[in-house]
């Protein structure tokens, strides 16, 4: 189910009523209301999966107080951490990348002379599963670290996996943080419910108006690169970045606003990142939770930067083309992550960005951009093919081609208004921080209110729908 669809736009009231009206005597049945609604709401892909979540988040369940039974036998512990990643990984890793690291194997024989058979497995990748099994992971290794412990509250834990929010896109929340919130007696609260209702509507508007226009146009250049040959494929390397950038801020909007209005609070996934002067700021800002997943579980399990400026390197690539393979099972996502694994390494070290102000962080902010926009080339291609496709046809000729891909010369305009006005706002909420929301609840309600009934209006009148249209999430594929 996504969430600018109609189904759940009727989902989402109905099960916020029987929430707070219906469910509410006790904690224990108001979360078996929201597993079972989280459960309808991933079934909406492919029922089948809602198997394989299931046995997933129980096996981690049963595991967890078996750790704790051995608390004293420390080869005990190891030995159950252990068959929590090989199940949650080997499951991550035959849905997703089965196919690929066998073919990546035929492809090495068959460059030495040697010709192997070999007929791809008809694999559907479960939505969400790269999310979710992060998810849960954090919670057994919280256990191992004895940062937590164990739940004995089955209903409870099967929730905090598969609460439907943020579910199937982040933000990947830590145990220790999201599992206590399942376990607290929610009181309704009117701030929250306006907030999160305003959240949604922001993420719906970015989404709609500027996401998916510019997906029309990417779209149409990415399936025809040689005739989008010029200007055109300027502006879809720098349209897709914009793409990327409000489809995931739109997601992590409705994603927190839906959570609030049921009385959970969602850690930041997404905060300004394109305001960062440095490329080590962009990912303390861009997709937070996985950043700082990769950050906690892997670069500092292999040594951080605490063992030379070298060992600093490589263990900052290893970080960044893992992060790469995450997104994707194909060779584009890890060169994308290993671009920008260098472009850390490189330029924040060479120009020491991080230390600019003024007119200097507004320069350090494009280099940062422009450096990523040019990574993600790779990340919106098909294959490496039309990866080095894209940049042999890059120019600035064939300007009179610019309206042949969808947007006509008023669309095309108007969505670069957008991103202009969207912009302006994103520096002035930068520079006002936590008082821009008191601030706006302040004022007086006939602001506020003109102020909704524009957000709504330009949904419904001015939102970028068609049969044409690609409407998913983005993340959703991962």
């Amino acid at each position: 189910m996504l969430f600018n669809s109609f189904d759940f736009a009727v989902f989402l009231p109905v099960v916020y009523l029987l929430y707070w009206f219906v469910f509410n005597k006790t904690i224990t049945l108001r979360n078996f209301f929201l597993l079972a609604a989280s459960y309808v709401f991933y079934g909406f892909w492919d029922w089948r999966f809602v198997s394989l979540l299931l046995f997933s988040s129980f096996a981690d369940y049963i595991l967890g107080l078996q750790m704790q039974k051995a608390d004293d036998e420390p080869r005990k512990r190891k030995m159950w951490l252990y068959s929590s990643l090989a199940i949650n990984f080997g499951i991550l890793c035959f849905f997703k990348y089965y196919n690929f690291f066998v073919e990546s194997f035929v492809s090495t024989f068959t460059l030495f002379g040697s010709e192997l058979n070999y007929e791809p497995l008809k694999i559907i990748l479960p939505v969400g599963v790269s999310f979710y099994t992060f998810q849960s992971v954090t919670y057994i290794i919280g256990i191992y670290q004895r940062k937590i412990k164990p739940t004995n509250k089955i209903i409870d834990f099967l929730a905090y996996v598969s609460f439907f929010p943020q579910l199937v896109a982040g933000p990947i929340e830590r145990a220790q943080h999201f599992l206590p919130q399942f376990h607290s007696k929610k009181v309704f609260n009117y701030q929250d419910a306006r907030s999160g209702l305003l959240l949604i509507t922001f993420g719906l508007f970015k989404k709609l108006l500027i996401a998916d226009r510019l997906a029309v146009f990417i779209d149409g250049t990415y399936s025809n690169i040689p005739e989008a040959n010029g200007i055109s494929l300027i502006f879809a390397t720098l349209f897709f970045a914009f793409q990327l950038y409000f489809d995931f801020s739109a997601y992590s909007d409705i994603a927190i606003g839906t959570a609030r209005l049921l009385g959970f609070e969602l850690l930041t996934n997404f905060r300004r990142p394109y305001l960062s002067k440095s490329f080590s700021e962009f990912w303390t800002r861009w997709h937070i939770s996985l950043s700082s997943w990769f950050r906690d579980y892997v670069y500092f399990p292999l040594g951080g930067s605490r063992k030379g400026a070298r060992r600093t390197a490589i263990n900052v690539m290893i970080v960044f083309m893992l992060s790469g393979l995450w997104h994707g099972a194909s060779w584009n996502f890890v060169i994308w992550g290993s671009l920008n694994g260098l472009f850390l390494i490189v330029f924040d070290k060479i120009f020491k960005l991080e230390k600019v102000s003024g007119f200097k962080h507004v320069f350090a902010s494009l280099f940062v951009v422009l450096s990523w926009a040019i990574s993600l080339i790779f990340f919106r291609a098909h294959t490496f093919g039309d990866a080095i496709s894209v940049f042999q046809h890059l120019g600035f000729a064939n300007m009179q081609n610019l309206y042949n891909f969808g947007l006509k010369s008023m669309e095309f305009n108007f969505v670069i208004y957008l991103i202009i006005g969207m912009m302006a706002f994103e520096l002035f909420a930068e520079k006002a921080g936590e008082k821009l929301q008191v601030q706006f609840y302040s004022t007086k309600g006939i602001i506020r209110w003109s102020l909704y009934l524009i957000l709504v209006l330009s949904i419904i009148f001015l939102g970028a729908y068609g049969s044409n249209n690609d409407n998913t999430f983005i993340y959703f594929q991962f």
